[in-house]
């Protein structure tokens, strides 16, 4: 519930289609880096305000701006940060293409490999394919197709399920996903734009809050793909419990129920928590338990109940359940875990929010918050913080 001084002015700064907000993880210390997304979609009822909008570009927060604290409105200088273009590699074209089978074989023909010990001789600086290759966009992004076409990673990009949306724009969004999934992992690497497709995965990959902030502030677009590289590699295709490592789910069992495919979302709740959460079809029950009790009041998926998820082991917080009233809705049962109540091996260690200065953000001091009617919260302590 959002008191009306508050949603007045939300209601005047984004009512309009195509507004832009800036969007600024809390607790960084300087400097600030945040996305600014374009609204798409606004609502009010019953004074609480809905809204989906999609990231449009990173920034860097310069100066706080003086604003109108009583009705929760924040003002900001911001320097919008280009992403550098991925540089061109040189004697790629000379060295790592091999010559057609068609074409005729001649004494004459330089062949490939005498081609490299000529420029080696030519130019001292030049060393060779393998070290070229940690840097060339072109094939770090086929690195990645591959890694997504042949393996369990690409579980997470396959086609959403049933969202709250009308059936043309359901079908919409899906062709458009489709579209993105044929682009993205069918076309060939050296068609591709390496900034549009390392923040198309950065976008949909399963990561943590910490994680995906590290990822916003590389300016670099072949860091950005080597570091995403790195974490597809520790994926494993199991999932487990952040706390005590107790064996959650199977990363094939990841799905979107997000009409832009990705798997999951960020959601808010009536007291203002964020929580970065991750869809599942199903999970080990063994080691989930789940309340009894379901409520409609506040949820985030139109036409299902929630329930709240603890590990079985240790018993902390993992998320919710949603069982289906509305008999239209698929599938009928499935799970939304916060991404910081779980981790991709009992072994892995995950970025420490310290080393990206987050004071604090997304740390193991967690009491469970849960959704309310009345607009409270079970506790005021959580790693995922308000927005306001």
């Amino acid at each position: 519930m959002l008191p009306d001084s508050l949603l007045g002015g939300i209601q005047d700064l984004i009512s309009r289609e195509g507004s832009l907000l800036a969007v600024l993880p809390p607790h960084q210390t300087r400097p600030h880096y945040g996305v600014t997304v374009q609204v798409e979609r606004f609502s009010v009822e019953d004074h609480s305000a809905r809204m989906t909008g999609a990231a449009r570009q990173r920034f860097r927060l310069k100066k706080r701006l003086q604003g109108d604290r009583n009705a929760g409105i924040f003002y900001g200088e911001v320097e919008i940060l280009p992403q550098d273009r991925a540089p061109s590699m040189p004697f790629d074209h000379l060295c790592w293409q091999r010559q057609v089978d068609d074409i005729k074989k001649g004494p004459n023909i330089i062949r490939p490999r005498s081609l490299q010990r000529l420029r080696g001789r030519q130019f001292p600086a030049y060393y060779g394919r393998a070290t070229y290759a940690l840097y060339d966009a072109r094939v770090l992004v086929h690195r990645i197709q591959h890694m997504l076409l042949t393996n369990m990673h690409g579980e997470w990009f396959r086609k959403p399920c049933g969202t709250d949306l009308s059936a043309e724009q359901e079908s919409s969004d899906e062709q458009e996903t489709k579209t993105l999934l044929v682009q993205y992992l069918s076309l060939p690497s050296d068609q591709q734009d390496p900034n549009l497709f390392a923040f198309w995965v950065a976008r949909n990959l399963p990561l943590d809050t910490a994680q995906r902030l590290e990822l916003l502030m590389m300016d670099s677009t072949v860091r950005l793909l080597r570091r995403e590289i790195e974490l597809l590699e520790q994926v494993q295709e199991d999932i487990f419990c952040f706390y005590c490592g107790a064996f959650l789910a199977n990363t094939r069992d990841i799905f979107s129920m997000t009409a832009r495919g990705a798997a999951g979302g960020t959601f808010v709740n009536p007291g203002g928590h964020v929580f970065q959460v991750l869809t599942l079809r199903e999970v080990d029950r063994a080691h989930v338990v789940v309340d009894m009790s379901r409520r409609t009041e506040d949820t985030w998926f139109v036409g299902y109940a929630w329930s709240i998820a603890h590990c079985n082991a240790c018993y902390q917080h993992l998320g919710w359940r949603f069982d289906r009233v509305d008999a239209t809705r698929s599938p009928a049962t499935f799970f939304g875990f916060r991404r910081t109540a779980l981790t991709r091996s009992r072994d892995l260690r995950q970025v420490d929010p310290r080393s990206l200065h987050l004071d604090g953000y997304d740390t193991d001091d967690f009491d469970v918050s849960v959704a309310s009617s009345d607009g409270s919260s079970t506790t005021a302590i959580s790693e995922e913080l308000s927005l306001l």
